[in-house]
């Protein structure tokens, strides 16, 4: 498992998980302050299931991946300037760009946010916080010596 963004621990934060925001009480998800044009990447072997220009996320991926800890999860990546069409990937392919696209943004940057099964903005419980879950996969690298 990687992170979706290179030197995800250095990256500069916006909204956090949990984080009161202008347009929510609750953020779903973490803002990656980066330049447009970034890559993403896949964090392991997945499937994006669903593209999209949405009004508030604007160019966003779906793509669905398994956790030992959490089971299939839907990650959802918004505000990219560049997209990759649904299909199977591989850890560290590029599944799109950073951008500043959608309502809900005031400069380019990403938002990722994790849910369990399936994305269902009424259960903030379904959510899990990408620090915590990419962190600990950061660690685990760490300490088995892939990082």
């Amino acid at each position: 498992m990687r992170t979706p963004l290179a030197n995800w621990t250095k990256l500069k934060r916006g909204y956090r998980f949990g984080e009161k925001t202008f347009y929510s009480d609750f953020h779903l998800g973490t803002d990656l302050i980066v330049p447009e044009g970034t890559s993403v990447f896949a964090p392991c072997a997945c499937e994006i299931i669903k593209t999209g220009n949405f009004p508030q996320g604007g160019n966003t991926v779906h793509l669905k991946f398994r956790s030992r800890k959490y089971g299939r999860l839907v990650a959802r990546f918004m505000h990219l300037s560049e997209i990759s069409p649904p299909g199977k990937y591989k850890a560290g392919d590029i599944l799109g760009r950073t951008g500043n696209t959608g309502q809900l943004t005031k400069g380019p940057h990403m938002h990722i946010d994790l849910s369990r099964g399936k994305v269902d903005l009424s259960d903030r419980k379904n959510f899990v916080d990408p620090e915590e879950f990419f962190g600990r996969q950061i660690s685990l690298a760490r300490n088995s010596g892939e990082g």
